[in-house]
């Protein structure tokens, strides 16, 4: 039996069309927030991690300094793929033959919100005797 439809009858309306056409785009928007939440996820995750790096470099360089360790605040500022974050290093007081309170904070500059925070004790030792350069070219080689 042929067709009952003619060729102009054939396809879809510009209505049936239409009605798709919303359909799809209020399935899609629910697709589109997710992926935008994923992506800011994703961006906060690497700033943690970006930050947590650089508060273990911090940290380990605060350990192992040569100088004699002062109590108070230090800060500074470090670029990690192209990410500004500042960091803050926290010491206690400095008592010979105990350990010092080391607390680092990092954030994103500008920010107040802490990305990073590592708590550490750095030794001091018990007698303190400055370093002095010796000029005159004696020393036990």
């Amino acid at each position: 039996m042929p067709n009952s439809r003619s060729n102009a009858e054939a396809g879809f309306s510009l209505v049936e069309t239409l009605a798709a056409l919303g359909i799809l785009a209020l399935a899609a928007l629910p697709l589109m927030q997710t992926a935008t939440s994923s992506a800011n996820a994703t961006r906060h995750l690497e700033n943690r991690m970006l930050a947590r790096i650089v508060a273990e470099n911090v940290i380990s360089y605060e350990m192992v300094r040569g100088d004699q360790p002062d109590a108070g605040i230090r800060s500074g500022v470090e670029t990690q793929m192209g990410r500004t974050l500042a960091w803050t290093v926290t010491a206690g007081p400095v008592r010979p033959g105990e350990v010092q309170p080391l607390e680092v904070v990092v954030r994103l500059e500008g920010s107040q919100q802490i990305l990073a925070e590592l708590n550490g004790l750095r030794a001091i030792p018990g007698v303190i005797i400055p370093v002095q350069e010796s000029g005159d070219g004696e020393g036990g080689s």
